[in-house]
């Protein structure tokens, strides 16, 4: 039993020294970690905020094209897209009330110019509870005998290609120019001021096309000795 006593004891100082040594090595490593992270706590923090969180869309953005759906489920192409300039309604169906006032003034003064286009995309994503047919039932229902489009993106891709963040119970309006960049971007309801510049870009493009014809007009009188 003495034997197996001063083994054991032997074990013991053994890892105690061990121990000891490994201590007086990483002791010093320890302290030196430990004040780096410190003194650079708060950057270390800012920058893991800041690659936590999500790119959203952004004005001047440059956007791709993308594949939509129509009313009858087949798919195409974000129509007219670096063609025209685009003023896009991305809507939540579950939110139907949302920029109510906004969408009954373009209802009750529709404008059509040759170089811009609007046009609504449902967002079926985002309701869950109504089921994607019967959508596509009422946007076929709702745009008969008129002139108005409406397509749908069922899977978010118009949300993730542009980077759009959360739209979920939102009604996104955006204004893509003929560059396909980004000149409009709110997702929610708008303010008096944001829809006055819905408005002001309305107006710019629509005299951009004015003055250019204005100024053909003019050429071909002069030509033509008018």
């Amino acid at each position: 039993l003495m034997f197996l006593a001063r083994i054991l004891l032997y074990i013991l100082h053994s890892v105690a020294n061990c121990l000891q040594n490994f201590t007086a090595i990483m002791m010093p490593m320890f302290i030196f970690f430990k004040s780096f992270f410190m003194g650079h706590i708060f950057v270390i923090i800012v920058f893991l905020l800041l690659f936590a969180l999500p790119v959203k869309a952004q004005l001047g953005q440059k956007v791709c094209p993308i594949t939509i759906y129509d009313a009858y489920n087949k798919p195409l192409q974000l129509p007219y897209l670096g063609e025209k300039h685009l003023l896009i309604f991305y809507v939540d169906p579950d939110h139907p009330s949302q920029n109510r006032e906004f969408r009954n003034y373009f209802k009750k003064h529709p404008f059509t110019d040759e170089n811009i286009e609007s046009y609504g995309i449902v967002n079926l994503k985002d309701a869950p509870l109504l089921a994607n047919s019967l959508l596509r039932f009422m946007i076929r229902k709702e745009i008969a005998g008129t002139q108005a489009y409406v397509y749908n993106d069922p899977d978010h891709t118009l949300k993730h290609a542009w980077k759009l963040g959360n739209v979920n119970n939102k009604f996104v309006v955006l204004w893509i120019n003929k560059d396909c960049v980004i000149e409009f971007f709110k997702a929610g309801q708008l303010t008096e001021a944001e829809v006055e510049q819905i408005h002001a870009l309305i107006r710019k493009y629509k005299k951009e096309r004015t003055d250019t014809g204005e100024l053909r007009r003019d050429s071909l009188s002069r030509k033509e000795g008018r």
